[in-house]
């Protein structure tokens, strides 16, 4: 919109006419806005404004600070090759009809989505530790996973299935003709592939690439466990604040970590998703892919086989470790291990009160925010539209020092309560709703609005008989996801329990740094049972018509 006409759409009369036409939608805005503004831009700032200058002098000066965000890169960049390597292998084989199992590698591939990713470093301490079960029990060794070899592999398979779901999309939207034509053209094989549909390919590769380099550089479980003597940005963020208690130092080790996490944000949305890479216009074509030559079909079967057992063996020790007296040592079944991280203690039901409260809460706030910064003209529209999509680029522990700083006084004191473990759960995971609603609402003209309005109802009526009908998907699925994915969370909750507050994600954290494995276990699989329990239970409720991940 020119400068000019939106000086003159909020000229004062302009304006005047708005806040009297529709105060309920401006009421509603306000609240939105100014939610968002505490929430999610008020943590931000009071983390930027804590670090004082010898922190900042310390942070770009002290070898230590500058060995830790070398190391917080090498993983970073590592990881990301790796999985989007591992995501393209899995994309492009289940995108072949003629490949063997491919329905159930597509499924397989989600499962660490519904899963907390650190789950992924418990499970291979399990299996190639000291005790695990293939290097000590199997094959004798004194394994050593722990340093950055072990970190790289864990988040490899952690983080793999984000490039999956982004490479499988742009791969089924490639025209088969193409291929036809390339092929009658005498491109065959590798030449096909590296002449046609490696570069249709290209983009979806830099957007996974970005997306899971956003989540490498700001994970916490994975280096709490595995990382040992390696040590990155977040871990050392949280031994600030836990161990020595310097919040200035710990802001500026998280404002680093943001300043690298929002690059890539900020490159991802911008850059890579406001380009175009159309490749045909007109009428669609129903052709179906060329045959993969059978080399190449049974070689993509194979690795993808490799994979599915590896992330198989991953979940099945974990509740095989559940159940075993003590690991690696007495393989009795015994039901002890749940009995105080289940049936006694209070952190699964906590997380599960507060991951309901945060997904009932978040998907209806960013319905309601999509809603009105989609269809509304207020003042700070723009503002409230960054606002609510920041959060996919802030690191979790960026979250959990500024909600440190920002609500440890009056009159937001909320530290130690369960409040403020909601607020984060739920503000973290706004802009996955808030983009699925904004899509929605994209597709529905506003004249079946405008027709409403026309026929006498009033804009309440309107939004809630025509409008939320119309995106009720958009709200299951961020229903649906905020819950998991509150359900999942580590690094933003760690710092805001309290010993009534206690969730099942900190809690597992916990038990495996005191080498409680079987208990972390129990408390994992627990966790990650619920979490399938809610999924079947949504989707049997929806008669099977629920889409969170596009299978």
């Amino acid at each position: 919109m020119p400068k000019a006409t939106l000086a003159r759409e909020w000229s004062g009369a302009s304006l005047v006419r708005r806040l009297t036409v529709d105060p309920l939608g401006l009421g509603a805005a306000i609240i939105v806005v100014g939610l968002l503004a505490v929430f999610v831009l008020f943590p931000v700032v009071r983390v930027l404004a804590q670090p004082g200058v010898p922190e900042w002098v310390r942070l770009l000066t002290d070898p230590r600070w500058l060995r830790l965000g070398g190391n917080t890169l090498m993983i970073g960049v590592l990881s990301t090759v790796s999985a989007v390597m591992l995501g393209f292998l899995f994309a492009y084989a289940t995108s072949r009809p003629d490949v063997p199992l491919r329905n159930l590698f597509k499924l397989i591939a989600i499962l660490p989505l519904v899963s907390p990713p650190f789950v992924g470093g418990l499970a291979f301490i399990l299996l190639f530790g000291r005790r695990g079960v293939i290097t000590y029990s199997l094959l004798g060794l004194q394994g050593d996973i722990y340093g950055w070899h072990g970190l790289w592999m864990v988040q490899t398979f952690a983080f793999f299935p984000i490039a999956y779901l982004t490479l499988a999309g742009v791969l089924r939207r490639i025209n088969p003709t193409l291929e036809y034509a390339a092929q009658d053209l005498g491109a065959h094989g590798f030449r096909l592939f590296r002449t046609v549909t490696f570069p249709l390919a290209t983009p979806g590769l830099t957007s996974a690439a970005l997306l899971v380099g956003i989540y490498a550089l700001s994970d916490f479980g994975n280096p709490m466990l595995v990382g040992g003597p390696f040590k990155v940005l977040a871990t050392e963020t949280y031994t600030q604040v836990t161990g020595w208690g310097d919040l200035g130092m710990a802001s500026a080790l998280s404002a680093a970590l943001l300043l690298l996490s929002l690059v890539l944000f900020a490159v991802q949305r911008y850059w890579v998703e406001g380009r175009s890479y159309a490749t045909v216009t007109g009428k669609g074509s129903f052709a179906d892919p060329l045959p993969t030559p059978a080399p190449l079909r049974w070689g993509l079967f194979i690795a993808c086989g490799l994979v599915a057992l590896i992330l198989l063996a991953v979940y099945a020790v974990v509740f095989v470790g559940a159940f075993a007296r003590t690991w690696g040592v007495n393989w009795r079944l015994t039901l002890e291990n749940f009995e105080y991280t289940v049936f006694r203690g209070k952190q699964l039901w906590n997380s599960i009160r507060f991951a309901g409260l945060a997904a009932l809460g978040g998907s209806s706030f960013a319905v309601l925010a999509a809603f009105l910064i989609q269809r509304k003209r207020f003042p700070g529209r723009a503002a409230a539209d960054f606002a609510a999509i920041l959060p996919a680029a802030l690191p979790g522990t960026l979250i959990g020092v500024g909600y440190i700083l920002a609500f440890n006084t009056p009159p937001l004191a909320l530290t130690g309560t369960g409040t403020i473990i909601v607020a984060a759960m739920l503000f973290r995971t706004i802009p996955v709703g808030y983009r699925a609603a904004i899509a929605g609402l994209a597709q529905i003209a506003p004249s079946i609005e405008e027709g409403a309005a026309d026929l006498g109802a009033r804009p309440l009526r309107t939004l809630w008989d025509v409008t939320l009908p119309l995106i009720r998907s958009a709200f299951t699925s961020a229903l649906v996801f905020t819950f998991i994915r509150s359900m999942n969370t580590l690094s933003a909750v760690v710092f805001l329990i309290s010993p009534g507050n206690v969730v099942a994600s900190a809690s597992i954290l916990s038990l495996a740094e005191h080498g409680e494995w079987g208990q972390a276990s129990a408390m994992a699989a627990s966790l990650m049972s619920a979490v399938f329990l809610v999924l079947l239970g949504f989707r049997l409720l929806t008669g099977g018509r629920m889409r969170l991940f596009e299978l």
